[in-house]
């Protein structure tokens, strides 16, 4: 196997892992929103975690109350387009290492 190849495996393993961290955030995202399914999963300890987890510069910014009772969080919202820009790049790159 040339090292072209391996290093197209290996970004496309990369993207793949991207993606699924992606969809994780977006459906955080979204349990947020109502307060009765956040609170049901018992995520608070959790959310907790992942907010100190973040950059203190996005940590916490733009917490948006929803009319279902929850929260919109803008930062796991950024940090998931985030995910999901690298992923794409990730998928380009290993699309032209392997032509």
């Amino acid at each position: 196997m040339d090292l072209r190849r391996a290093g197209a495996i290996v970004l496309s393993i990369v993207a793949i892992a991207l993606r699924l961290c992606a969809i994780a955030m977006c459906a955080i995202t979204v349990v947020l929103c109502f307060s009765g399914l956040s609170a049901r999963l018992n995520m608070v300890g959790f959310v907790v975690d992942l907010s100190r987890a973040m950059p203190a510069v996005i940590a916490g910014y733009g917490v948006i109350t929803t009319p279902f009772g929850g929260v919109f969080r803008l930062d796991f919202a950024l940090v998931a387009a985030v995910l999901f820009l690298l992923d794409y790049v990730c998928c380009r790159a290993s699309r032209t290492l392997r032509l």
